[in-house]
């Protein structure tokens, strides 16, 4: 009997199971959807996806920042070069040294012109041919030259000729100091930034002859060593 009565409670607790199976599932449809449901289906995904493991990958950009630096050469100023013996005497030196005047007399023709900015420009009688003249022209600190200068018949080169050793650079500076002790002291007057020798019957006149101011002029005059001859207003 007892046997009989197990049987039966069993069989009542599976009845009563399977009856409630379907209230169960009724529960979990209300609250997450049928299994058929695709929004479900969608969100068992989702959760599936949002479970696995996630890597982020950073990106870093390094920027570099080239900057430029420009170079600019200057090229320093020259100014003052007529008042300036060491560099005259160098620029005559350096004429000196020319291979084609090297160990020879130097007879300088017709002019010779002397600028302030470091430039001078010489005529010069050829070494090997006395009816030849040559040019020559000393700037930024070296000499260019010889080039070939056309002449006349007319032109009478023995007397336009004076040697360079009754011609020195430094002579120059003279001229100058002499030049501008007389402007500095008349009203408006300037300074010279060019001189000249001109060259005859070998003998050296030095120019300009003229100093210029806002109210009076002046006559000068120099000896071929450079040194004041004369200065009277005009």
């Amino acid at each position: 009997m007892k046997r009989y009565l197990s049987k039966m409670a069993v069989v009542l607790a599976l009845t009563t199971l399977a009856a409630c199976n379907p209230f169960r599932n009724s529960i979990h449809d209300t609250l997450y959807g049928s299994d058929t449901d695709s929004s479900y289906k969608t969100k068992g995904r989702q959760d599936a996806g949002n479970s696995s493991s996630s890597h982020t990958v950073t990106s870093s950009t390094t920027t570099t920042t080239v900057t430029e630096h420009s170079t600019r050469t200057t090229t320093a100023s020259r100014s003052g070069f007529l008042g300036n013996e060491v560099q005259l005497e160098a620029a005559e030196h350096a004429l000196r040294t020319i291979p084609a005047l090297s160990g020879k007399d130097i007879y300088l023709y017709g002019f010779v012109h002397f600028y302030d900015q470091g430039r001078i420009v010489i005529n010069v009688q050829h070494p090997g041919n006395p009816e030849y003249i040559d040019a020559y022209e000393y700037n930024d600190g070296a000499w260019s030259g010889p080039k070939p200068v056309q002449l006349s018949v007319h032109d009478n080169i023995k007397i336009a000729l004076v040697k360079l050793d009754d011609l020195h650079f430094k002579q120059v500076a003279s001229v100058y100091r002499n030049y501008r002790d007389k402007s500095d002291r008349i009203e408006g007057a300037v300074p010279p930034t060019y001189l000249y020798a001109m060259l005859r019957d070998n003998k050296v006149s030095w120019y300009p002859r003229t100093i210029s101011g806002s109210r009076e002029r002046y006559f000068i005059s120099f000896h071929p060593d450079g040194s004041l001859d004369t200065c009277y207003r005009e």
